[in-house]
């Protein structure tokens, strides 16, 4: 009898670890597709290659499109913020869009705080926080701009 239970047990166990696996699967594909929906505008507007990846980096805990409180703070609207921002800095200051022009690989990731960025080589890389509250996704992105501006246009 003892042996059954565990055998449930492990089952139990197995079937919860293949139910997170296709979550955190489609978890990733609702982001990923909402992060391929920016390529066309940073390939046009930045000047990049038209082999650019867009990626997150790491587990989803929740829908990437939905947040707790307050609800502009998903992790997709925090991501798809930082490319809009990306987009607006190219469009408007031509260091950035050349840095930005060389940029293979865009990374969306955890941070902490405000929508941060790490220009290296030619990955881009943002650090998003869905538990900074302290200003909106659209007051990240403008201070994510005029950020890049001002690092990059030296």
């Amino acid at each position: 009898m003892k042996k059954q239970q565990v055998a449930v047990g492990i089952a139990v166990v197995l079937g919860l670890g293949g139910v997170v696996y296709a979550q955190q699967s489609e978890f990733q594909e609702k982001l990923q597709e909402d992060l391929d929906g920016y390529k066309t505008q940073i390939i046009d507007n930045c000047g990049s290659p038209k082999t650019l990846t867009l990626k997150w980096n790491g587990k989803l805990a929740v829908n990437p499109r939905e947040s707790e409180k307050p609800d502009w703070n998903a992790v997709s609207t925090l991501c798809t913020s930082a490319l809009e921002g990306t987009v607006n800095a190219c469009q408007s200051n031509k260091p950035v869009k050349a840095a930005i022009g060389k940029v293979t690989t865009i990374t969306c990731t955890a941070g902490k705080g405000t929508i941060g960025y790490k220009l290296a080589g030619n990955a881009l890389t943002f650090t998003v926080d869905p538990s900074f509250t302290k200003n909106n996704a659209a007051g990240q992105r403008d201070d994510l701009v005029t950020t890049m501006k001002k690092n990059i246009d030296k």
